[in-house]
């Protein structure tokens, strides 16, 4: 699979086509390989070669399936929104709704609180899966997030790898001012098809947000988001 991705990222990065010798280059495989692997994904409907011979051109099929995933982030957010709202009114912090984007997590929501000091991750900005309290929450949940990250960066890996068991043996991640600076977060997992979708999350001053109200603030999303009290 990582050797159709690179493949696909060589076609991305020549506008006009590329030739099966250049695309075999870029991704460091012979011809006879790439030859392989290009029919496949021709028909898959990943890629044409409008010409015999000539360069080959993505479809329109990954533009599909991101659109396809932007629809279902929006529909996401849309149901879930009340609850952020909810849970800053209750908490007087910052409520997020993220989702994992590769190695890192997308802010999707927030509802910002009205203290003047608060942590404040835009909508649409992302942050690294690994060492922080969403993207702990996030893994806990997801296990081929969790193998590619091992795999990609094994020492990165091994620094988070306490945190992360701890966030699957609590059902929620936190962080005492371990990512950003005199900020603690505590985030919950929203399961989906028995996996991680998405994660909710308060963030704030460590000063208002010590390690008792960060784990009493994980209860509480979990229970406003559900609707039930916490097992």
């Amino acid at each position: 699979m990582q050797r159709a991705f690179q493949l696909l990222e060589a076609i991305a990065a020549a506008p006009r086509g590329a030739r099966l010798s250049d695309i075999a280059d870029a991704a460091h495989l012979n011809r006879s390989t790439t030859h392989n692997l290009l029919a496949t994904l021709q028909e898959l409907g990943y890629v044409a070669q409008p010409t015999r011979g000539g360069v080959y051109t993505l479809t329109d099929r990954l533009t599909d399936l991101a659109r396809g995933a932007s629809v279902a982030d929006d529909l996401l957010r849309e149901r879930l929104h009340p609850a952020l709202e909810k849970i800053t009114q209750d908490t007087g912090e910052t409520c997020y709704l993220a989702v994992p984007a590769g190695a890192q997590y997308l802010c999707l929501d927030a509802v910002e609180a009205p203290a003047p000091l608060r942590l404040t991750i835009p909508i649409g900005g992302r942050e690294p899966l690994l060492s922080t309290a969403i993207g702990h929450a996030l893994l806990s949940g997801r296990p081929d997030l969790r193998n590619r990250l091992a795999d990609d960066d094994p020492a990165a890996w091994k620094r988070a790898a306490d945190g992360l068991e701890q966030a699957r043996a609590d059902g929620y991640a936190l962080d005492l001012a371990g990512y950003h600076p005199d900020i603690s977060c505590a985030a919950v997992p929203l399961w989906e098809d028995d996996r991680a979708r998405a994660a909710i999350a308060v963030a704030g001053p460590t000063t208002r947000l010590p390690e008792a109200r960060l784990r009493r603030i994980a209860t509480h999303i979990r229970e406003t988001v559900t609707g039930q009290p916490s097992p």
